[in-house]
């Protein structure tokens, strides 16, 4: 029984008494964790009722976990609430993406009865706001992550709220909060010391100011934590390294320049500033400066600011760096060459539409990278197979390219880079006509049947 899916053992379950029995014992209680994610339609208002039936509790006892998509996951959850169903106040974390007729009031009935809820997601819900976020803050205080992804009402009052009410948040998430700017980023930074990823995109509220509360913050728990452990860790430099911010994604924050203010925050491992026109390579260099070191992922698409010549150095202050995106940048083979100088663990790289790369540029830097897994070299007109032959000699891991609009690569070449390499995603379209096009995807397909393409 353990070995069958999760759903035909619940379909068993409903042929006769004695496999019913067998389902509730043998598998009902060792589930912590559903998701109806996929569910079409009406299916997923009938699996939740059914999970939040008094009855069905008992056979439950450790569910910790319920996810669910779309407006038919509403009512089975309001129904619960007014009964105040067991299986409700035994949760840890929900997760409710799209349940666009959710109100404000109907979700703090619900959280009513939710008091354990640790992690809570609610995108695309898109009738909450400020006083959404007000309810979590008063009636969830062991919150550690909560996604309000595209709340468009929600305001800095908002945000301030559930920051004081919930100390202890630790991943918070406000894409496509229009409304919510840097007093409310900046109070989350006091005032939630265990805060370890923050991400907002669209907002024009953002400024510098936040990237400053963020820093201090993160110098303040630095300088805290070294008076714990002691003065010969701290002097060593290692005092603060763990402390602070870890991942922050600041996506199209037009208002974003002075990212020097996140040299203090030395725990940062990604930042994503794409988007960002306003940051330039001088603010960048600055911010690398002081928390390059333990940067394992940088996003730079369509910071038009930041010139060719950030990336001199940019290996030397950043030693762990495993994921960089350069899309759209204006680079020529001479910044490639000195990224390549002492860039050498590279896992994934975006260079799409960087159209003045040639093979002389790109070619030395991924032969210095032999990690590479992921390489997004679309638009790059000039590139030749003589590329592909260096990239599939020197990086025999890479599982994923994209070569949209290469018109110089040939069908041959591209097929003898999926023979030496483990590419199991092939990105092709803009390179050949149609029956071009067709034939390349089988001549591919029998090199490598389980690649992926994309044409």
């Amino acid at each position: 029984m353990h070995l069958l899916p999760f759903q035909s053992c619940l379909l068993l379950g409903v042929v006769c008494q004695e496999l019913r029995d067998l389902v509730q014992r043998e598998i009902l209680r060792g589930v912590r964790s559903l998701a109806f994610d996929n569910l079409p339609g009406t299916h997923v208002g009938e699996a939740l009722a059914w999970t939040l039936r008094p009855s069905t509790a008992p056979h439950l006892p450790h569910l910790r976990s319920l996810s669910a998509c779309g407006s038919a996951a509403l009512q089975p959850l309001l129904d619960a609430a007014t009964s105040k169903a067991p299986v409700l106040a035994q949760l840890t974390a929900l997760q409710l993406d799209c349940v666009k007729q959710l109100q404000e009031a109907q979700l703090e009935a619900l959280l009513a009865v939710c008091p354990n809820l640790e992690v809570l997601s609610l995108p695309r819900c898109g009738r909450l706001g400020d006083g959404a976020a007000l309810a979590v803050g008063r009636l969830l205080p062991r919150l550690r992550t909560l996604n309000c992804a595209d709340w468009s009402s929600l305001s800095d009052a908002g945000v301030c709220g559930l920051a004081l009410g919930c100390g202890g948040l630790e991943d918070v998430t406000l894409d496509g909060c229009l409304r919510v700017g840097s007093e409310s980023l900046a109070l989350l930074a006091r005032v939630c010391p265990r805060l370890r990823r923050l991400s907002i995109s669209k907002s024009y509220a953002v400024t510098d100011s936040a990237l400053e509360a963020l820093g201090a913050a993160a110098a303040a728990a630095a300088e805290a934590a070294g008076a714990y452990i002691g003065s010969s860790y701290s002097s060593s430099g290692g005092g603060g390294d763990g402390f602070g911010i870890q991942e922050l994604v600041l996506r199209q924050c037009p208002r974003v320049c002075s990212v020097g203010l996140l040299g203090r925050c030395r725990a940062l491992t990604s930042i994503d500033l794409s988007g960002c026109p306003r940051v330039d390579t001088a603010a960048l260099r600055s911010m690398l400066a002081g928390c390059g070191g333990g940067l394992t992922s940088l996003q730079l698409n369509g910071c038009v600011g930041v010139g060719g010549e950030a990336l001199v150095g940019l290996g030397a202050a950043c030693p762990r760096l495993a994921r960089l995106n350069l899309r759209g940048l204006t680079l020529q083979d001479c910044h490639l060459r000195d990224l390549a100088a002492d860039c050498t663990t590279l896992q994934s790289l975006s260079l799409a539409w960087c159209t003045k790369i040639t093979d002389t540029g790109l070619g030395p830097l991924v032969e210095r990278n032999p990690g590479l897994q992921d390489l997004d070299m679309e638009a790059l007109y000039t590139c030749t197979d003589d590329l592909l032959g260096r990239l599939g000699a020197s990086c025999r891991r890479l599982g994923r390219l994209c070569i949209r609009m290469c018109h110089r690569l040939s069908p041959g070449a591209i097929v003898g880079l999926v023979e030496a390499t483990q590419l199991s995603a092939l990105l092709v379209s803009g390179i050949l006509d149609e029956a071009g096009t067709l034939d390349l995807v089988a001549r591919v397909r029998a090199a490598r049947p389980g690649c992926t393409l994309h044409w």
